[in-house]
């Protein structure tokens, strides 16, 4: 997090079962923005993190059928702060899952999020493409 401060880059955050361990580390760092890759938290927690301008990355978890509360998330969190991405080879969306993922797959996670938000898939695929390029200061 220094680095990326001092080199004025973004960071890539994967937290897993440490949301408010890294909320504080986020907060700690203020001007610091990036991705919280591979978004496992509850819609409280995007909320904060959204605030400071951290943009979420969903995987193929959110086609699986058990996947409520990463719905919930895409739910209410503005498609501004949504990014999708595979977690190669892992996490591979319906109706692929237990394959290896691969970007091919990105179409199944967009069309997801596109019915979630009730949105046109063309715009979910160009909001995505943009937030990225602004996520990673493209």
């Amino acid at each position: 997090m220094d680095l990326a401060k001092q080199l004025n880059k973004p960071v890539v955050i994967h937290d897993r079962d440490a949301h408010e361990d890294t909320l504080k580390i986020i907060k700690e760092f203020k001007g610091v923005n990036g991705v919280l890759h591979c978004y496992s938290g509850s819609y409280e927690f995007a909320k904060e993190v959204v605030k400071l301008g951290y943009f979420l990355g969903f995987t193929g978890v959110v086609t699986f059928k058990n996947a409520k509360k990463t719905v919930e998330v895409v739910q209410n969190i503005p498609l501004e702060y949504i990014l999708v991405e595979t977690d190669c080879p892992y996490m591979a969306p319906e109706p692929n899952r237990g394959k290896r993922n691969d970007s091919s797959y990105l179409i199944y996670v967009i069309d997801k999020i596109a019915k979630i938000k009730g949105l046109d898939y063309k715009k979910v695929e160009e909001a995505t493409y943009n937030n990225g390029l602004r996520a990673f200061n493209i």
